[in-house]
Formats: structure tokens, C-alpha cells, sequence
């Protein structure tokens, strides 16, 4: 690994930039796009995402341009040197929270779904940031010495609420005696307000629609508005008698 200063000292300001600067930052990002091997998007190392948010690679030529490298990443960890990265340790323990793949490939269709342009905005939207959230929980570590990540940890122990059905304030009570357990400087959340939030990206939108009770068809479009079933007759709403002896 050559000499890594150039990354901070040929780019003083955003004004000032070297003709150096900008072949080895092209250098880099190659190097970075063909470690993610065919991905669109990888790790940021800007000074504003540091790491913590992918971008597809105009977008992050613009962010190093605009707000330079990172703080002390002169080895590329996240962009293939040294040891395993922390997705490389982390994922693995994302993708065994079940036996399709659960949150990790839940979080890479959300992502794919909504940010497939690669234009991200710099101030994202509420969606976008629950998604970011959530994304950067998966990658965090619970503490120093596990590879278990945040997201990881509270989706075992939000399973474990919902199959002993247990109260919001034995939750809590859960989340606290396992806090003291820890080692010092974990993230593991405190409540079980924090911990829906966290995971309020993964609640997708969804409509409404009736359904003919014989299954014909679907009321919607031309028979949004249609009482009865136009292929069987079927009604629509449950029909009751009323004191007259008509039905409604």
C-alpha cells in the first residue's frame, strides 16, 4: 500500500484540488467499482457518508470532489485491502435471521426498488432515510467484540416478543437486563419504540382491494365501483334483511 497522504494534501478545499488528486481518486473509484464486483452502488468513503451509505460511482466522484475523503482512510477496507470488511462479517449474520435470506435481501429490494436510479438526494426523504437506517444498523456491529449487527439483534429479540407475546413493558424490561449484560459501548436499543422505528422501512405500502367471494374478479378499475360480481351475480357487501323485510 503506497503513500496515501495525497488523498487529504492534494485536495485542501474543494477549490483546490491537484490534477494528482483527480487521476488517483479516478484510480480509486476503478478500483472500488471492480472490487464490487458488478454492483452499482458500493461504500462512500466522501467526508460526509463516510462509509456508511453506497453510492453509484458519478455520484461518489462528485461527493469526493465536493467534500474530499474520509478522515484516516488510508487503508481501503471497505473497497478490498486488509482483512474481511464489515459487511463481509456482518451480512452472514443479516442473511441467517432466516433460511431465505430475510432482512438482507429484504433491504436489498427495498434498496433496488427505490434508489434504482442511483440519484440520491443530499437531505433524503423520510422512506429513504428509514432505509438508511436500517442499512447502516445491519453493518454495525452490536459491540466490539461480536459480528452480530444491530439489526441482527433486535430482529432475534423482536421474534422472540412476538412468539411469547409478550407485553410492550416486558419488552422494554427484556432490552434493559440484556443492556447490562453487555459490554460497554453497545448498540443495542433501549425500547421497543426505538426498535419499530428502526425497522419502519420494512413496512411496505400496500391497497386494499375487494375480492368477488367466488373469487371471480377483483373489484377495481372498471368494477371499482360495482355492488355485484358482472361474471357470477355474487354481491359485493354482506347483505342483510332489514325491519321492512327489504335487504341492504
Amino acid at each position: 500500500m503506497d503513500d496515501r497522504q495525497w488523498m487529504y494534501t492534494d485536495r485542501p478545499s474543494q477549490r483546490d484540488i491537484s490534477l494528482e488528486w483527480i487521476e488517483k481518486t479516478e484510480a480509486f473509484l476503478e478500483q472500488a467499482f471492480a472490487e464490487a464486483k458488478g454492483a452499482r452502488m458500493t461504500w462512500c468513503p466522501c467526508g460526509k457518508c463516510a462509509n456508511t451509505r453506497k453510492r453509484t460511482k458519478e455520484v461518489m466522484g462528485q461527493h469526493l470532489c465536493k467534500f474530499g475523503f474520509t478522515q484516516g482512510y488510508t487503508r481501503w477496507t471497505y473497497h478490498g485491502e486488509g482483512d474481511r470488511t464489515r459487511e463481509e462479517v456482518v451480512r452472514p449474520r443479516v442473511e441467517g435471521f432466516d433460511d431465505d435470506g430475510g432482512v438482507a435481501d429484504m433491504l436489498d429490494d427495498f434498496g433496488h426498488g427505490n434508489f434504482v436510479g442511483g440519484v440520491i438526494e443530499e437531505d433524503p426523504e423520510p422512506t429513504a432515510k428509514a432505509y438508511y437506517d436500517m442499512l447502516d444498523s445491519a453493518q454495525k456491529p452490536l459491540h466490539d467484540h461480536t459480528s452480530i449487527s444491530q439489526l441482527d439483534a433486535i430482529g432475534h429479540v423482536m421474534d422472540f416478543k412476538s412468539r411469547c407475546s409478550m407485553s410492550r413493558q416486558h419488552f422494554d424490561e427484556l432490552l434493559t437486563i440484556t443492556g447490562t449484560l453487555l459490554p460497554a459501548g453497545h448498540v443495542l436499543l433501549k425500547s421497543m419504540y426505538d426498535s419499530q422505528k428502526l425497522l419502519r422501512a420494512l413496512k411496505m405500502p400496500y391497497e386494499k382491494i375487494h375480492a368477488c367471494p367466488k373469487g371471480c374478479i377483483l373489484f377495481r378499475k372498471q368494477y371499482e365501483n360495482a355492488k355485484y360480481s358482472p361474471e357470477c351475480g355474487s354481491s359485493r357487501f354482506l347483505e342483510v334483511e332489514s325491519g321492512d323485510g327489504s335487504t341492504r
